[in-house]
């Protein structure tokens, strides 16, 4: 495919006769259901694509997008995902597709979709979430570690696989077996089965056996005096532990403790669990039980206890994030502060650091956490002179979302960055799906489309001027997807478009007018580029 040449033209719509526009007549959004089923379909064929021409990771990403189809299958796929999120998950026999359950008997007449669930139970990968305006890049990386076979990743472990997966998508990887939750979380809450994991796991730390000692009677204490004793024999052991830097005694008395929580409720024993847990929301304490988050496989227990030490806690998470020299582990701590959706303070205050990645950590966990106020400080890093930087604000604006952040979006649709482009691109299809937003005007992405010298964001600005819908918008994709016409000054005919180009302005004008654009694309029908008819046929169908 040759690339897309900037075109020096003069901005707006070229010299001829108005194309009559058509109304929303006969307009239809597809069901999410079916719109997710297509977006899975477009992942099973670009990951088929990926296997048929032998592409791992090691595979340079400009050569394996010259093998085949790749190109074109991860075009579909990436507009696919732009206008619907994927959200589901393993059952059984099934996926489940926003909330409803899709049985492998009735996926006989999709081959696809069938494969593609083959896939993830033979990966073991029980949910796959993927957001909706994800990158190109991004998209083809994911493909390409699902196109893997035979990787099995290790989640107990938090292997390399399942870590990857999480790193830039958001993909979940989970039991396949529903059942698995409901016998974890019985086992979980069973007094005998919490002590004996401890009593391994300080039998291995080799940490002061008063603790074994508290937490077995903690276990059978019905009454506020017993408990308090086995409280007290716990107390010394925490204070050696902390002192010799023992993380793994102090997690086995976190998760016995929260779990004995949940056993007890309101009843007795209850304010000496509290006293107990207390102790453990010391800094010290909290800094040693939090560096085993990235090591432990069920965190859930560990961030009940952090959620009480509330900014203490997001503070100690926040210095682990930075000093981790390990991706697996500076995605758990990251997500953890996530879970927590606390100390924004404190995150919005790493805004002025001097240091690159400190502030790209984050922009992206204000925006992850939906910091919407957050959006006024970040204004600044638009302009700031490390693209890096510019690009993590403009991510992190467009997770907010909000109508001012999404104004700033926009004036970056010129910026030297590709990927702030691509997002100020998109934003301008966000705008309309925001309260109280306006819709902008349609010329200066148009301008900006006529300049552009990238792919990708050519066919983001494409997408966006179909989501505005405005009669300026359906009016230049006109003009692209139609056989250019004869300027009347008597002046050369301009060139025809990129086939793709052709084809993502079609697409984007019945997403804008539905069925009711083509009567005005009829002329199409016998157009001599086959790609585009059949793009024609296919969305007419």
């Amino acid at each position: 495919m040759p690339p897309l040449t900037p075109r020096r033209s003069t901005p707006g719509i070229p010299p001829g006769p108005p194309i009559p526009i058509p109304g929303r007549e006969g307009y239809d959004r597809l069901p999410s259901i079916r719109a997710m089923r297509q977006t899975l379909r477009s992942v099973a064929v670009l990951m088929k694509q990926i296997i048929a021409n032998g592409i791992d990771e090691t595979t340079d990403v400009a050569d394996a997008l010259d093998r085949g189809r790749v190109r074109d299958a991860l075009r579909i796929c990436t507009a696919r995902v732009r206008d619907q999120a994927i959200d589901c998950r393993v059952w059984g026999d099934g996926l489940v597709l926003a909330g409803e359950i899709q049985r492998r008997v009735g996926m006989s007449d999709e081959p696809l979709l069938e494969w593609l669930l083959d896939c993830l139970v033979d990966r073991n990968i029980g949910s796959l979430m993927v957001r909706s305006g994800a990158s190109p890049g991004e998209i083809f990386t994911l493909a390409t570690l699902l196109a893997r076979r035979g990787s099995r990743p290790d989640l107990q472990g938090g292997g390399a696989s399942q870590q990857e997966l999480m790193r830039t998508w958001n993909v979940l990887l989970a039991s396949q077996d529903p059942s698995d939750e409901e016998q974890q979380l019985k086992r979980r809450l069973t007094p005998a089965s919490v002590v004996a994991e401890l009593g391994a796991a300080i039998a291995e730390g080799a940490a002061a056996s008063s603790i074994a000692s508290g937490l077995s009677l903690l276990a059978s204490a019905y009454s506020d005096q017993a408990a308090n004793e086995a409280v007290d024999l716990i107390l010394p052991g925490i204070a050696e532990a902390e002192n010799r830097g023992d993380a793994q005694i102090l997690e086995g008395v976190a998760r016995s403790c929260m779990a004995r929580i949940h056993i007890v409720g309101a009843a007795a024993s209850r304010l000496a669990l509290e006293r107990l847990l207390r102790r453990l929301l010391r800094r010290r304490s909290l800094k040693l039980i939090a560096s085993r988050l990235p090591h432990t496989s069920d965190r859930l227990l560990l961030l009940e206890v952090m959620a009480r030490g509330g900014e203490a806690s997001v503070a100690v998470l926040k210095d682990l994030l930075l000093h981790a020299q390990d991706a697996a582990h500076r995605r758990v701590y990251f997500d953890s502060i996530v879970s927590l959706d606390m100390g924004a303070a404190i995150i919005m205050d790493l805004l002025h650091d001097h240091r690159w990645y400190v502030i790209r950590n984050a922009l992206a966990l204000l925006g992850e956490m939906g910091v919407s106020h957050a959006d006024v400080a970040m204004f600044p890093l638009l302009k700031h002179e490390d693209a890096r930087i510019r690009i993590a604000a403009a991510r992190a604006l467009t997770r907010l979302g909000t109508p001012r952040a999404l104004a700033q979006l926009h004036t970056l649709i010129e910026d030297p960055s590709v990927e702030v482009r691509r997002l100020a691109a998109a934003s301008y299809g966000s705008t309309i799906l925001v309260s109280g937003s306006v819709r902008p005007p349609a010329a200066r992405l148009a301008m900006a489309l006529e300049m552009e010298s990238d792919q990708d964001v050519a066919l983001e600005m494409l997408s966006s001027l179909g989501r505005l819908g405005t009669a300026d918008a359906v009016q230049r994709l006109l003009r692209i997807a139609l056989p250019p016409q004869q300027p009347q000054d008597g002046s050369e005919r301009p060139a025809q478009r990129a086939s793709y180009l052709r084809v993502a302005a079609i697409e984007a004008l019945f997403r804008a007018r539905g069925q009711a654009v083509l009567s005005t694309l009829e002329i199409l029908r016998n157009d001599p580029d086959e790609e585009v008819v059949a793009a024609l046929l296919r969305l007419s169908s």
